[in-house]
């Protein structure tokens, strides 16, 4: 008599681990309609696999450390570069971007300024794709599937777009053109006043904030020229002087709020002005003048 077959225990159902704004992208985007943009996502992920011997599909801690700072090292901080882009031309750390309306943006920096992306456009979908296959080679044997979502912080009044660079500074903020999707509050004698906090967003869509020790010269196309040289080496920017904000200090959020301050104390002489000026999420600086 043959045996019967031996039971087979039944296999572990899968899992998920979910991680909800793991991180925070801040990174400027060349766009053949928008220009030069700078983008702030917020970062979800979810792991699906079976219990390791721990009872756990990955340790929280590591989990949070090893993904974000890969994410942090892919495209944080930098310039995306989608390289099929209609009126993009390269030539080794060499950009040059003709927009849909005209306007040519140039931009040369090192190897760590830029993420250069294989098409067309850079949208939420193609990075979280793009993203995700880099990532799945820090996942333990038991993960069977890495799911990402980008999505933008909801921001139901006055936010813009910009992008800017800091010379000085020893981290990734060093590098030109990276950005942010930023909060802008203001208030009037202690007022709020969202009515003057979006007028300044509109204003300041999608410009670019340079200083002026920075600003080599402006062409006869209108074009500023910005350029320095930081730790990570040399960095230039041309782009029109009309999408740009130059300021007399380093383009930080504290002088940022600082110069709304001081243009709205101007515009409202005897007044209590406050500026609440954000740098992508949950972060930025307060300016305050008068009263």
């Amino acid at each position: 008599m043959t045996p019967a077959p031996a039971a087979q225990a039944p296999a572990e159902p899968a899992l998920d681990l979910f991680v909800e704004q793991l991180t925070h992208i801040d990174c400027g985007v060349l766009d053949t309609e928008l220009g030069l943009i700078g983008r702030t996502w917020l970062v979800d992920v979810v792991l699906t696999g079976r219990r390791d011997e721990h009872g756990m599909l990955f340790d929280f801690g590591p989990a949070k450390r090893e993904i974000k700072a890969e994410i942090d090292a892919l495209i944080d901080h930098r310039l995306l570069v989608p390289l099929r882009a209609p009126g993009l031309s390269r030539h080794g750390h060499k950009l040059a971007l003709t927009t849909a309306d005209g306007a040519r943006i140039d931009y040369e920096g090192p190897a760590t300024g830029t993420a250069t992306l294989d098409a067309e456009r850079i949208t939420t979908d193609l990075l979280q794709d793009w993203l995700t296959e880099r990532l799945r080679a820090l996942l333990p044997a038991n993960i069977d599937c890495l799911e990402l979502t980008l999505h933008e912080e909801t921001i139901p009044d006055a936010h813009y777009h910009y992008c800017h660079g800091l010379r000085t500074h020893d981290g990734n903020c060093q590098r030109m053109a990276h950005g942010h999707r930023c909060r802008l509050g203001v208030a009037i004698d202690d007022h709020e006043r969202p009515d003057i906090a979006r007028d300044w967003a509109a204003r300041w869509q999608g410009v670019f904030i340079g200083q002026r020790a920075d600003l080599a010269h402006t062409d006869d196309a209108g074009r500023h020229h910005f350029a320095y040289t930081a730790p990570q080496g040399d960095f230039a920017l041309a782009i029109d002087a009309a999408r740009c904000i130059v300021l007399d200090g380093p383009p930080t959020v504290e002088n940022i709020a600082d110069h709304i301050a001081g243009e709205l104390a101007r515009a409202h002489p005897g007044q209590r002005v406050a500026v609440r000026a954000y740098e992508g999420v949950g972060k930025g600086a307060i300016a305050r003048r008068g009263g």
